[in-house]
Parts: C-alpha cells; structure tokens; sequence
C-alpha cells in the first residue's frame, strides 16, 4: 500500500509516542522505522537518503489495512517535502503536532546531545553557534540528523512551515495538533485524529473501553555505556565490513538489530528545568513568531507566550 497520511512533525512533540500509538490499530499500517526521510530532500545528511523503491520497500507487510502512514519530522522544516509528498501522492493527509517553541528546543538539544549530534553540551551556547553551523563549523562528526537541525531558531519557525502544507494540500487536509491538548487530554486528541484519518475510533492503544495505556514514549534519556554507543555510532572499520555482511544495509533484521541497541542502552532521565530567565528571553524572542502562528493556525496560543 502507498502511504496515504504523514505526520511530518515537529521534532520533540510527541511524535514517537504518536507512533506506536497509531502503529497498534489493527487499521492501520506503519512501517517498522520511524524517519525513513525520503521527502526532505533539501536537507543535508551525512548518508544518503532513501530512493523510492527502498521507500516503498518499507510497505510491502502491508495487509487488509486500510490507511498506511509514515512518520519523519523533518519533513516540516523542509522547504521540499510538502511539495514532494503532493507528488507522491496528492490525496495524503498531513499531521503536525506543535510543542511551545521553548520547551521543543530545549527538549531538541537534550536529545542531540544524546545521539551525538550536537557537540556542544549547554544550551545557550548552542543557540548562540547557529551562525557557524550555518558556515559548516561546529558540526558533530558522528551527526545522524540534518545539518539543519542544528539551526534551532528556524526549526521553531512553525508559522511559514505549517502555511506551506496548507497552501499545498488545504486545510481540510492538514491536522494540526497541539503537544499542550496532547497531553492534558491524549485519549480525546486520539479518537479525533482517527476521525479524521476515517478508521475505527473505538480502537485505543495498549488497552481498552475506557482506560487504555497511553504510554510516554521517547521520553528524555541517556546512555547506560558510552563504550557501547561509540561502537553503535562509529564502529571500527572491519566491523562496518562485516556488518554489511549480516545485516545488510535497509534489511529488517539490521533495522532491529540498531533498535534494540539502542534500546538496552538507554535509560530514562527527568531533565534538568530550563534557568528561568533564558526561557523568559526566548520567549521574547519567539513572540512575533508565536502570534503569526495563532493567525496561521486560528488557535489561541496566549499561553505559550507566558
């Protein structure tokens, strides 16, 4: 089945969770890999991006499903991907899920700093580098997201992001989801996002009636063995070589393989609150964005601006 609806982002707003809840209906079909990354292709990786057939290679355990999805969050940052997504299939549904500017960048940095994205460790500083990233300077090595991602500033530009998937598919098309109504309310925002995606909206995760298990994924984490990272991250060469061997490259057993690393070896970590008045000041900051994204999106956001 060709994939029919995308949440295209943001980073760091419940998308992982949003995932696995979606991938447990038995309704719909999602790929065994979030962020195939196939449509941003203006972005700038480190290793190159699917082409369509390994794309669509992920949708062959398709079933009797009845819609098919897929998730990458740096589809809405790209300038590309809603114009490559109407390409590919000009009858999709759009899914955004926004989280206050703030706390998604904080969250954002936390976990580059976990996947060795980003080298440097304090948050300000980083905020403050985005002009040598820009010129190529400061950037990880071991960088497994987009150059890009490391522009925080533009990352949380949503209002230009989310206009362009109206302009290209319409509103009646495009969802736009607040992390804030996720969270106070997850089992409401669900059924309604079924509703509009036309599946079964009784069908909740992990449970049933009317106490299902709404569980937090990809909370904010650290590593158990940074030994074991490293070698995750950049293994030796002989390893790569023998690697490629046995779990070839795209195959569903090194798609596992890499999760469940990645699982063992992580653990969750409550993150240290953001100092008060450098969340003041970005609030200043991205006040003039936050009142165009009201007009964009028609939504009250005086709270974000608190």
């Amino acid at each position: 089945m060709k994939p029919n609806f995308f949440i295209v982002g943001a980073p760091k707003s419940g998308t992982t969770s949003l995932y696995f809840y979606l991938k447990s209906h038995p309704q719909i079909f999602l790929p065994r890999r979030k962020e195939l990354l196939f449509f941003c292709d203006d972005l700038h990786f480190t290793y190159p991006i699917l082409n369509e057939r390994q794309f669509l290679d992920y949708y062959r355990e398709t079933r009797d499903q009845q819609v098919a999805g897929e998730v990458s969050v740096w589809n809405l940052y790209s300038r590309n991907a809603a114009q490559n997504i109407f390409q590919f299939n000009p009858d999709s549904k759009i899914i955004i899920i926004l989280r206050h500017p703030v706390d998604m960048l904080y969250a954002l940095h936390s976990n580059h700093v976990f996947n060795d994205n980003e080298t440097i460790t304090d948050f300000e500083n980083a905020l403050n580098a985005e002009a040598d990233r820009k010129q190529g300077q400061q950037i990880s090595s071991a960088i497994k997201c987009p150059v890009e991602g490391l522009y925080y500033s533009e990352v949380a530009a949503y209002s230009g992001q989310v206009q362009r998937y109206y302009d290209i598919f319409g509103k009646e098309k495009v969802k736009v989801i607040l992390f804030d109504d996720f969270i106070s309310d997850t089992k409401k925002v669900y059924a309604d996002l079924l509703h509009f995606l036309s599946v079964d909206e009784t069908v909740l995760p992990h449970g049933n009636g009317d106490s299902p298990e709404f569980k937090i994924f990809n909370a904010n984490k650290t590593t158990r063995s940074e030994p074991l990272k490293r070698l995750t991250i950049a293994p030796p060469q002989w390893m790569k070589v023998m690697g490629r061997k046995i779990f070839p490259h795209q195959s569903k057993r090194r798609d596992l393989l890499m999760q469940w690393l990645w699982k063992v070896n992580t653990k969750e970590e409550e993150r240290k609150r953001i100092d008060p008045q450098l969340r003041k000041k970005l609030i200043s900051q991205f006040t003039p964005e936050i009142l165009n994204l009201e007009k964009v999106i028609d939504r009250d956001l005086s709270r974000w601006r608190q």
